[in-house]
């Protein structure tokens, strides 16, 4: 069960986009600016297209209370050494099912899941290949667990000869907060009309405006942020490299990923899903899980060096 949760809610060329990073007094003056034309360069046959992030810095987390004490916070400043590279959507079903055609590889399936009414639990019946309800080559895998990713970017890596990874929390926050994604008719918030999201009274999938599916979507159905992603906010939340912490305490300050566990195989997850709305969609909130289960709201994306 995703860490904080109180109810089921709570829980192939290589194109690169130059993410641009910004201070907290440029966010209001870029959201009205028009993205960057993107740089396009071809990689490898396999490689993801990826959006790449210069050096330079930010300021990440706000502490919270939610009802059960202060959390992700303090607010503190990370520094970006070197660029790094967001692929620009969540790996696909297709993707994901070529590489367990390739490789004969056995997820452990346990998928977590809610109906109306309960709390998660992990049906027996649901994995990737069928998280119930139906899904084309071309929508985002879920039921994979954060175990699951690190199995096929292993194999990406083999394939590729490249240096892939999962996210870091800081990198995926860095993009989120100067996207310049929301929507200017609703006051800068995600809505229906630019992103795959959910009720916002708990919980599940519906659908409004352009957003015209109660599970998951195609990946890239909607406008692309000016940094090139897609989908960084709703269609499924995304497993992170960092282990979860409630803070940011004694975290890094260099972008890279929290690796020691307060909570043993405990991993985070990022941006809202299908299913969700209001605060789960924002850059700054996140959720933790256990790293050999999946849920049907959530899969994961790639992320690497910048070369």
């Amino acid at each position: 069960m995703f860490a904080h949760s109180t109810s089921p809610k709570m829980l192939v060329s290589i194109r690169v986009a130059i993410i641009v990073p910004l201070g907290a007094a440029m966010l209001l003056a870029l959201a009205a600016a028009t993205p960057a034309r993107a740089l396009e360069r071809r990689a490898c046959a396999n490689c993801p297209t990826m959006a790449v992030a210069p050096a330079g810095s930010f300021r990440m987390g706000k502490t919270v209370n939610r009802g059960y004490g202060d959390i992700d916070g303090p607010t503190h400043t990370v520094r970006f050494k070197r660029p790094f590279a967001l692929a620009i959507h969540e790996v696909t079903l297709g993707a994901f099912r070529a590489f367990v055609r390739d490789t004969g590889y056995v997820s452990e399936g346990k998928c977590n899941v809610y109906d109306a009414g309960t709390s998660w639990f992990i049906d027996p019946r649901r994995n990737w290949a069928d998280p119930g309800f139906p899904q084309a080559d071309d929508h985002p895998v879920v039921c994979v667990s954060w175990r699951d990713a690190q199995a096929y970017i292993a194999w990406l890596n083999r394939e590729t000869g490249r240096r892939y990874r999962l996210p870091s929390e800081a990198e995926y926050e860095y993009a989120a907060v100067s996207a310049g994604l929301g929507d200017p008719k609703a006051g800068g918030a995600i809505t229906h009309d630019i992103a795959n999201i959910g009720k916002v009274e708990c919980c599940g999938g519906e659908v409004g405006g352009a957003d015209t599916w109660l599970h998951t979507a195609p990946v890239g159905s909607f406008r692309a942020d000016r940094h090139g992603l897609r989908d960084l906010h709703g269609n499924v939340w995304e497993w992170q490299q960092d282990c979860h912490h409630d803070d940011y305490l004694g975290g890094p300050n260099d972008g890279s990923a929290r690796e020691s566990c307060p909570k043993p195989g405990r991993r985070a997850v990022r941006g809202g899903s299908y299913g969700d709305a209001a605060d789960y969609l924002s850059p700054r909130f996140r959720l933790g899980g256990p790293e050999d289960e999946g849920y049907f709201t959530v899969g994961f994306r790639i992320a690497g060096p910048a070369d």
